[in-house]
Parts: structure tokens; C-alpha cells; sequence
């Protein structure tokens, strides 16, 4: 009987022994996930800091007339559209024109397969309403078969006149298109800015964009 005892006593030690050193290795592996997660919370907060650094490098080029895009130093100056109605930052010897009527403006620059297409049309008698017209566009493009990534929408009062934007991805057939588009009205016209360009450089040309709208300046039509 004692020696039952005893060998009840050592199997109970055995056990307490088996799950101290489970708690330890459970405790040891929590450690080891916490200081991975750290770590990548960390990078990801590097990598936050670098890119606002840059975005706000590439916004004050553009603001002091001067940026590198793609390994080329590109000028922006105030440029007046249509009459001119609408006055914007604008990238005047990096982009030519290759289309020019009263209503509408292509600019190009196919080294970089950048595309920027200003029109102005007829209001269409609706005020602009992005929460409205997303899901058309997208409706829109899918019967034309283009399956569209939504990126952003927003507004933004500049100079007094509101300027509602988007931008969205396009799969093409060796990757995609980035399109940013922009809407103001003016009295009876619709001002429509579309900015493109491949899809790896979407997030330059956001920060391009933004800036770009930032500048407007628009006289009553």
C-alpha cells in the first residue's frame, strides 16, 4: 500500500511537472508572437512614416514648381483651361497636347503612360452626389466588363468652390489603370478632370492629383 502511495505521490509530480512545462512553453511562444507582432507594428509604422515623408516631399515640389516623377524632373505651373474658367497647378512640358476643342482637352505622355483629360460640359441639372454616382460608375463599367477596384472618394472646399473626387483601379491586360477623376460645378457647365496612368504609380499620382485640386481656381462661367 505504501508503495502505491508513493508511486501515486511521484505520477502527481510527474503531472504538475508535464504542466508547469507546458505553461512555460505556452508562455515562452506568447512571448516569442508578442515580439513578432511588435516588430511589425513597428515596420508598419516605419513604413507610415516614410511614405507621409515623401507624399509631403512630393507635394511641396509640386507647390514650389518642381518634382522628379519617374527619374524625370517635371514643372508644374498655374495654367489657365477653357476661356480660361479653371486655373490649376499643372505639369505643362511633361504632358502634350494631343486633343484641343472647347469642351475638351487630352494631354499625354506616353514614355509614362500618363493620360489627363479636362472637359466641360453642359450641367446636367444634378448636383454632384459621389455616394450616388459610385455604384453607377462601377454598374456602368462592369457591363463593359471591367471589374473595378474602388480606392477613394471624397470632397474638399478649395478657394470656395467644392471639388468632389474619386479614384479607382481597372485590370488591363498586363495589370492596371489608376484613374482619378475630379467634378466641379460651375453656373450651367460640369468642369471633368481624369487623370491615368499605370497602376504602380497610382499612389504618386494621387499625391499629384491632390495637389493639383488643391490649386484650383475657378471663374464664373
Amino acid at each position: 500500500m505504501k508503495h502505491l502511495d508513493k508511486k501515486i505521490i511521484e505520477l502527481e509530480k510527474m503531472k504538475k511537472n508535464v504542466e508547469q512545462r507546458d505553461i512555460h512553453e505556452q508562455q515562452a511562444a506568447q512571448a516569442e508572437a508578442t515580439g513578432q507582432d511588435s516588430a511589425q507594428d513597428n515596420q508598419q509604422a516605419d513604413y507610415a512614416e516614410q511614405e507621409a515623408l515623401w507624399q509631403q516631399e512630393v507635394r511641396e515640389g509640386i507647390h514650389n514648381g518642381r518634382v522628379e516623377i519617374n527619374g524625370s524632373q517635371v514643372e508644374f505651373e498655374k495654367i489657365g483651361f477653357f476661356q480660361p474658367i479653371l486655373h490649376l497647378l499643372f505639369p505643362k512640358d511633361f504632358l502634350i497636347c494631343t486633343f484641343d476643342t472647347e469642351q475638351q482637352k487630352v494631354f499625354q505622355n506616353e514614355a509614362h503612360a500618363v493620360n489627363v483629360i479636362l472637359q466641360y460640359t453642359d450641367h446636367p441639372g444634378q448636383e454632384i452626389n459621389m455616394e450616388a454616382m459610385k455604384p453607377e460608375m462601377i454598374r456602368n463599367m462592369k457591363s463593359m466588363e471591367l471589374h473595378t477596384e474602388w480606392v477613394d472618394d471624397g470632397v474638399k472646399e478649395v478657394n470656395g468652390q467644392r471639388i468632389h473626387y474619386c479614384s479607382f483601379l481597372n485590370p488591363v491586360a498586363h495589370g492596371k489603370v489608376f484613374n482619378f477623376l475630379f467634378f466641379v460645378d460651375v453656373g450651367r457647365k460640369r468642369l471633368i478632370g481624369n487623370i491615368n496612368c499605370n497602376g504602380k504609380y497610382g499612389k504618386l499620382w494621387t499625391c499629384i492629383a491632390q495637389e493639383m485640386i488643391d490649386s484650383v481656381e475657378v471663374a464664373n462661367g
